[in-house]
């Protein structure tokens, strides 16, 4: 065989292997991610596996997950249920597509989809994520709610038994078929979810749901100390008894997110809702963030299948923590004891880092799970794909708050490293390959495909090059259309802010049919800036839902 053809076989050989998903030939970035070769700038340092010049790594793994999880994900064929396998299981195989594993983790799951959806939608216009999403949502409401009459009444229960289409049982630490249990956290985390879905479809029993998980989450808050937080983390929800001794751990910001949400739609009882986010926010900062509490840096409790164990801390908290901070229109007055928000949330990325770090692998840092001081934990040498985006999302959003170009480069590398977990044929791989039970569609979808997204949002120059997205608005996106040289979308609020990448200069920009001019920064209407290769960065502020941006040269568009 002539060379010629030896490499066109080679490049044949590669070609399928990448299209099917399979391992191929060396150098990986590490031995755990073998699906993609490594592929490094002129400084050696880690680029996303596709197409980076053009900016579209990231991107790619934002329409490999959700159109694996539109498309490829199958009718549950194991059980006869007849229903798609991520309203069962939370792991599903490899091979098969079916479901995985005893316990599965709805609340959590779908909450997080919540998030990474709206930013879809409003970014590539696919409505299909919505029915996807709402499919979820109504099932949880149907067959995941407690009861009326319960202590914690109507609220999302956290799991179910992996294989059964009511939720409820296979809560850890208790005999599987003890029906009951809620994780507390996961009451804020779905409740809100549930109220920006309200927000895009307008329909109420979402908004109804919502006030359900807020209205119990204030009827249940306390003081809480350095071994109890504002809620018990796992509770029996028929009789609000703790369950497990799990009187410490969660993720704070699902109900501080959930309170903020309703007080601004003022919606239920907004005053319990404003003095339970007061204690909440109180507690937060006078424990697991004060140096001088025996709790400061005990951010523990959050994962459905883990059992109790105080010493053992994740990353979870306090990288929602900081981007809750981040997110805030005013981070000061959230952080009374801090002289500067800065220095708080700089301190947590570190943390983590610190904490939980793997690598750097060719620039790049991976942020593994959680862990005990004697070694303990989850999960991998080459940390989790999910884990890894989130840190660096909020790398992201520190840098554009702070312009610390430290965070920037952590940011990218990150990123690009955390591509690596996604397959071509669109399954992601939570820890990397020789992990079992690697395909979750909590770790690989709902908590990793959301952080692209809202990277791109805090960094508008690492999206797709000479395409159209909305990258981030303050609101709900609830309609978008993209035209050749023109974007067309509505919000839920009246007023809110944009960031927009577009491939032709903006030539008209209308909100509620009238014209908005360029503005200096603080001021409703929009400001553009040119990138390098000619695509353009418009930041907009708008009094009026209805927003239309027109351009006459440039590129062709999405």
């Amino acid at each position: 065989m002539s060379s010629v053809n030896k490499l066109c076989l080679v490049s044949f050989i590669l070609a399928v292997a990448t299209l099917s998903g399979a391992p191929q030939p060396g150098p990986f970035v590490n031995a755990q991610l073998p699906w993609h070769r490594a592929v490094l700038d002129s400084q050696s340092r880690l680029l996303a596996w596709y197409e980076p010049e053009r900016g579209l790594g990231w991107d790619k793994v934002l329409h490999l997950g959700w159109e694996f999880l539109e498309r490829r994900v199958p009718i549950d064929a194991k059980y006869g249920t007849g229903l798609k396998v991520y309203l069962l299981n939370s792991v599903f195989d490899g091979e098969s597509l079916q479901g995985t594993y005893w316990q599965h983790n709805p609340a959590m799951t779908y909450a997080a989809l919540v998030d990474g959806m709206v930013t879809w939608y409003a970014y590539s216009g696919d409505s299909e994520a919505i029915q996807l999403v709402k499919g979820m949502l109504d099932h949880q409401l149907a067959h995941g709610t407690t009861p009326p009459d319960w202590v914690w009444p109507g609220v999302p229960f956290s799991t179910s038994c992996g294989k059964t289409a009511d939720y409820g049982a296979c809560i850890q630490d208790m005999p599987q078929q003890f029906y009951g249990g809620v994780e507390t956290d996961k009451v804020g985390e779905l409740g809100a979810g549930y109220a920006l879905f309200y927000e895009l479809t307008g329909d109420r029993k979402y908004l109804d749901a919502a006030i359900q998980c807020g209205t119990a989450l204030a009827r249940h808050v306390r003081t809480g100390d350095a071994t109890h937080s504002p809620w018990a983390f796992r509770v029996d929800a028929r009789t609000g008894v703790t369950l497990a001794r799990e009187e410490l751990g969660g993720n704070i910001v699902g109900p501080l997110r959930l309170f903020d949400e309703l007080i601004r739609l003022k919606v239920g009882d907004v005053a319990a809702y404003g003095k339970a986010r007061q204690t909440a926010v109180d507690w937060m900062l006078a424990h697991p963030l004060n140096r001088e509490s025996p709790a400061w840096n005990r951010f523990t409790g959050y994962f459905e299948d883990v059992s109790f164990n105080q010493d053992n801390v994740n990353q979870v908290l306090p990288t929602m923590i900081g981007r809750y901070v981040l997110n805030s229109a005013d981070p000061a007055s959230l952080t009374p004891r801090w002289t500067r928000w800065q220095m708080m949330t700089g301190r947590l990325i570190d943390w983590v880092r610190t904490r939980f770090g793997r690598g750097p692998y060719l620039g790049a840092w991976a942020i593994d799970e959680q862990g005990t001081p004697d070694g303990g934990g989850c999960c991998s040498r080459a940390g989790l794909g999910s884990h890894t985006s989130r840190w660096a999302a909020l790398n992201a959003l520190y840098y554009e708050k702070t312009g610390d170009l430290q965070a920037k480069e952590d940011a990218v590398r990150s990123l690009n490293y955390a591509t690596y977990f996604a397959l071509s044929d669109g399954r992601v791989s939570c820890c990397g390959d020789g992990f079992g039970g690697e395909f979750w569609f909590s770790d690989g979808y709902a908590d990793y495909l959301r952080h692209f997204s809202w990277a791109m949002g805090s960094l508008p120059e690492y999206a797709p090059q000479g395409q159209d997205h909305v990258l981030r608005s303050t609101s709900v996106v609830r309609k978008v259309e993209y035209g050749v040289r023109r974007l067309k979308y509505s919000t839920f609020d009246e007023s809110a802010s944009e960031v927009i990448r577009l491939s032709y200069p903006p030539t008209r920009v209308s909100a509620g049919g009238k014209s908005i001019a360029r503005r200096p920064d603080g001021q409703d209407g929009f400001s553009v800036e040119s990138l390098a290769n000619g695509d353009h960065v418009v930041r907009l502020r708008h009094i009026a839902k209805d927003v239309e941006i027109e351009g006459i040269s440039g590129g062709a568009g999405r």
